[in-house]
């Protein structure tokens, strides 16, 4: 018995140091732009604690009311405080940004390349803040790019390994930035503008008429542009505060061991694409969580069933433009057989008194959104098109009205999703604990980066095969002369 017991003790000892051994320091370093983009990142966090490793969410205070938020159950969580004010005092030109539907060219370089710049030099100036992140010695960063000031603030901590976080779709500027240097028409990750849609503040399929394509095209440039202006100034502030050799951001995002897409490949749409692209999906599905008893209840009303309509964690309902609000509003009251629940601020008094006098509808300032697409009187979710959103509605199998998607291709793209081999939870595990192990950065590297603007889109051998045709005519006619002569 002793013996035995010992040999246990022994097995114990030695599946303890090899957890010991496999273990690493990883940060999950996310600002605090949003309340979606904060329980995205803890996602990950927590997915990570709990595959045995030592798992730090870092939070740079972006905007205020998200202080005391971040959505992680089990990873540690650091923050930094009084980064910049910035961020708070420009958010309110993001309701008049969306006021149109199509955001124009110059509306696009006042947003996003102005909107951030402010804030990334506040934060650069105090860079030294930092210093214990980089004592830490992790050996491996994820972080995401929605802030074009990120890349180059993982980059300063000198972490070997890093990963690239897409909250969305493979976004043009990720592509852009993995692909060919000055190639815009035919990228190493070929983004033809023929068949592959810009994915950003862009209406258009992958089936595209001659002016959808046209339209696409100028799109594409319009995001491109857009994004090297940002990087050319983020370059600019750090190399200025820095080091006047710090890398450019292209070629930082351009060493990622890998890119973590958080959409599913079953919902997205066909294309080419890296070998460090790893599609995710949803991860975090919880079919077990309870709905709370009053929200059970609202849910529960109307005759023909309940709808859900929430605009996100970014766009609270009365900051949306007032013509919006007012077609929310006369919708509503033409369909009294649905109940519907409205996601809006707990302080917001200006929609309550709006809706006063509307029977079928009921406010909740937050809700466990899984739960509630879970709801079997649930029929219709009106949303902002968030990806996280977007996932959970097709996971659960629920009719959106934001895109052409109905019942019957819901429930179909549902099924594929929840019966495919391998779990989110389990790719970003697995894929994770392999980028520790291998430097997958290099072999994963495209060739075509090696190639020059002529190689890489053909010039040559078109120029070839053009040329033939014309050297045998010549030889032909030569020839044909001659023999008359």
């Amino acid at each position: 018995m002793r013996r035995t017991t010992g040999v246990f003790y022994c097995l114990a000892l030695l599946l303890h140091g090899c957890l010991i051994v496999d273990a690493a320091k990883i940060l999950v370093y996310c600002p605090s732009i949003s309340k979606s983009h904060i329980l995205l990142c803890a996602k990950y966090a927590d997915l990570l604690h709990n595959a045995a490793h030592d798992t730090v969410l870092f939070i740079p205070s972006y905007s205020t009311p998200l202080d005391n938020f971040d959505g992680a159950k089990h990873a540690k969580v650091w923050r930094l405080h009084n980064v910049t004010d910035a961020y708070d005092q420009k958010f309110d030109s993001l309701a008049s940004v969306m006021e149109d539907s199509h955001i124009g060219f110059i509306d696009r370089l006042r947003y996003d390349v102005d909107f951030w710049m402010e804030m990334c030099e506040d934060y650069v100036k105090q860079i030294h803040r930092l210093q214990h992140l980089a004592d830490y010695n992790f050996d491996l960063a994820m972080f995401n790019d929605i802030d074009p000031c990120t890349p180059a603030i993982v980059r300063y901590l000198n972490i070997s390994k890093t990963v690239l976080l897409s909250s969305e779709a493979i976004m043009d500027k990720i592509a852009w930035d993995l692909g060919k240097q000055l190639t815009v028409l035919a990228e190493s990750l070929p983004l033809l503008p023929s068949y592959v849609p810009s994915m950003e503040e862009n209406p258009n399929h992958d089936r595209m008429s001659f002016f959808e394509r046209m339209s696409n095209a100028y799109k594409y440039f319009q995001s491109i542009v857009v994004h090297y202006l940002q990087e050319r100034r983020v370059l600019h502030i750090f190399q200025e505060h820095i080091s006047p050799d710090f890398p450019a951001i292209r070629e930082i995002i351009r060493n990622v061991s890998l890119v973590l897409v958080n959409t599913d490949e079953i919902f997205d749409i066909s294309r080419a694409f890296s070998p460090k692209f790893v599609y995710v999906g949803m991860i975090g599905a919880d079919n077990n969580v309870a709905l709370p008893k009053h929200l059970d209840e609202y849910f529960s009303k109307g005759k023909l069933g309940s709808v859900f309509v929430s605009f996100g964690t970014v766009t609270p309902f009365q900051v949306l433009p007032h013509r919006i609000q007012l077609s929310i509003f006369n919708a509503i009251q033409k369909h009294p057989e649905y109940h519907f629940v409205l996601k809006t601020s707990s302080d917001d008094n200006t929609t309550a008194q709006l809706f006063c006098d509307v029977p079928n509808v009921d406010f909740v300032n937050w809700v466990p959104q899984n739960a509630i697409l879970n709801h079997k009187n649930l029929k219709l979710f009106v949303s902002h098109g968030g990806m996280n959103s977007v996932l959970e509605t097709m996971y659960y199998g629920v009719p959106m009205v934001i895109m052409p998607v109905y019942q019957a291709s819901a429930k179909r793209i549902s099924q594929l999703m929840k019966n495919r081999p391998f779990t989110p939870e389990e790719r970003v595990s697995k894929w994770i604990n392999f980028v520790l192990k291998h430097d997958t950065a290099e072999h994963f590297h495209l060739e075509s980066n090696s190639l020059s603007f002529i190689e890489h889109n053909h010039f040559d051998v078109l120029f070839m095969f053009l040329l033939l045709p014309v050297i045998t005519i010549f030889v032909y006619r030569r020839f044909t002369s001659k023999s008359k002569q």
